[in-house]
C-alpha cells in the first residue's frame, strides 16, 4: 500500500540506525511509568487490565512489524490509553457521586462493519433526545491535568491528532470513513483503557494477543465502558445515550448484563459488501503503521470471524437471550432507499418518539453530506484472496435468515 512521501522518509530515520526499535520503546513497564509519572497518578482502577495490556504489548512487538511511525503512532495510543484510565479512576475517587448515575435505555447500534452502522448513527445523533459521545469525548474522558500537557494542547487537539491525523498517513481512508475530532464517535474507544477490546484486534496482528483473548475471554470491557459513560454523564441533563461500534455485535450477551434495558439495532447489508469492505479497511489501519501486513490472513480471519459472531447472535436471538422486544433490524437496502422513513420504522419499533423536526434534520444532513462525498471506496475480494462465490457460500447461512438483499459484485 503506497504510503504519502513523508511518511516514507519519516521510516528511513528507523532503517537508518539499524530499526525503529532502537529509536522508540514500546516496553510495558516503561510506558507505565510514564503514564504515572506525567499525571502523578498511580490507581489503574482494579488489575483485570493489566494482563490483556502485557500481553498486548508482547505480542504487538513480537509479531508485528512497525516501522518507525507506526511504533510512535503505537507508544502514543498506550500512553494516552493509560493516562486515561488513571484520570477516570482518580475522577471516581475524587467524586463519589459519579458512581450514582444511572445509565438508562441506551440505544446501541450493532452490526458487521460497513452495514451502515455509522451513517445510522449519525443520523440518529442529529434526534435531540440522544446524547452520542463526540470523537474528543472518547479521546478524552477527562481533561488531563495542564501541566501534563505540551503547549497548552486541549482535549480537542488530542482528539484532532487521534482521529484526524489518520488521513493524513493514509489519505484513502477519507473515502472509506470519515474521521473528524468532532464527530460522534464509537464507544469502542473508550474501551482502549481496557486493553480487551476489538479496536486493539483491527490495529494489530498481534495473534498471540488475539488466541489468548479467545481463550481467556475476559469480561471487563462494559465495566470500564460504564465508569466511562458515567463520568460524561454526571453533570448534564439526562439525556437518552446513544452507541455505536461493530464490536458490540459479538457481545451483545455482555452489553446487556451491564444495560439490561438497552435498545439494540443489528444492522444488516450483503456480505458480499461488507466483508471486502471491512479487509479494506481493517489492511489500511494495520499497513499505516506496519510493513509486510499479511492481507489473505487478515481476510481469512474476518472471514472467520464474522460468521461466528453471526452464528453466535443468531442462536441468541433465537434463544431469547436477547429479548425480541429490545433488538430491531435494519437492513442497509432500506435505509439508503428512502432514510426519513426507516429511522421513522426503527422508532416506531423500539417505542420511541419520531418528530417532524427530526425528519427534516435528516433531509438537511443528507443534503450536505452526499455519500462518495470524499472519492469512492474502492475495494474487491480477489485483492485479499478471496471470491465472490466463496463469500456468497460462506454467508448463506446469514443472508438467508434475515432475507439480506443481495447487491451483487463487491465494487
Amino acid at each position: 500500500m503506497e504510503k504519502p512521501q513523508w511518511v516514507r522518509r519519516l521510516n528511513y530515520i528507523g532503517s537508518a540506525v539499524g530499526g525503529a526499535v532502537q529509536m522508540i520503546s514500546l516496553d510495558a513497564d516503561e510506558m507505565l511509568q510514564v503514564a504515572t509519572k506525567t499525571t502523578g497518578l498511580t490507581d489503574f482502577g482494579g488489575t483485570g487490565w493489566e494482563e490483556p495490556y502485557r500481553r498486548l504489548m508482547a505480542s504487538i512487538q513480537a509479531e508485528v512489524q512497525l516501522h518507525t511511525l507506526g511504533r510512535l503512532m503505537t507508544r502514543g495510543d498506550i500512553i494516552r490509553a493509560l493516562r486515561n484510565r488513571l484520570l477516570v479512576t482518580d475522577a471516581l475517587r475524587r467524586n463519589p457521586a459519579i458512581l450514582e448515575e444511572r445509565v438508562e435505555a441506551p440505544v446501541v447500534i450493532a452490526g458487521q462493519g460497513r452495514s451502515g452502522t455509522s451513517i445510522l448513527f449519525e443520523l440518529l445523533s442529529l434526534d435531540s433526545n440522544n446524547r452520542a459521545p463526540l470523537a474528543w469525548e472518547a479521546a478524552s474522558p477527562v481533561a488531563p491535568p495542564p501541566a501534563s500537557l505540551g503547549d497548552g494542547i486541549t482535549q480537542g487537539q488530542i482528539a484532532e491528532i487521534v482521529n484526524e491525523f489518520w488521513a493524513d498517513v493514509q489519505p484513502e481512508i477519507k473515502a472509506a470513513h470519515e474521521h473528524r475530532w468532532d464527530l460522534p464517535a464509537e464507544c469502542i474507544r473508550f474501551l482502549d483503557s481496557d486493553f480487551t477490546s476489538d479496536w486493539w484486534v483491527m490495529l494489530y496482528g498481534a495473534w498471540s494477543y488475539m488466541i489468548w483473548r479467545q481463550e481467556a475471554n475476559p469480561d471487563t470491557a462494559y465495566d470500564w465502558h460504564h465508569n466511562v459513560i458515567r463520568v460524561l454523564q454526571h453533570g448534564h441533563p439526562r439525556q437518552r445515550w446513544l452507541w455505536k461500534s461493530p464490536a458490540h455485535l459479538g457481545a451483545l450477551d455482555r452489553l446487556l448484563a451491564r444495560y439490561p434495558d438497552a435498545k439494540i439495532i443489528h444492522t444488516h447489508r450483503d456480505p458480499l459488501k461488507t466483508i471486502p469492505s471491512t479487509v479494506s479497511l481493517s489492511s489500511i489501519f494495520r499497513c499505516s503503521r506496519a510493513d509486510n501486513v499479511d492481507l489473505n490472513l487478515l481476510a481469512q480471519t474476518v472471514m472467520m470471524g464474522y460468521a461466528g459472531i453471526l452464528q453466535k447472535v443468531i442462536g441468541e436471538r433465537t434463544a431469547g437471550t436477547i429479548p425480541k422486544a429490545q433488538i430491531v433490524d435494519s437492513h442497509f437496502s432500506t435505509l439508503m432507499r428512502d432514510p426519513v422513513a426507516a429511522v421513522n420504522g426503527i422508532y416506531d419499533q423500539l417505542g420511541l418518539e419520531f418528530s417532524g423536526a427530526f425528519a427534516d434534520r435528516i433531509r438537511q444532513y443528507l443534503r450536505d453530506k452526499p455519500r462518495d462525498k470524499f472519492g469512492k471506496h474502492r475495494y474487491a475480494a480477489e485483492d485479499y484472496g478471496l471470491s465472490d462465490a466463496g463469500i456468497r457460500d460462506h454467508f448463506r447461512f446469514y443472508t438467508d435468515h434475515y432475507g439480506i438483499e443481495l447487491e451483487g459484485a463487491a465494487a
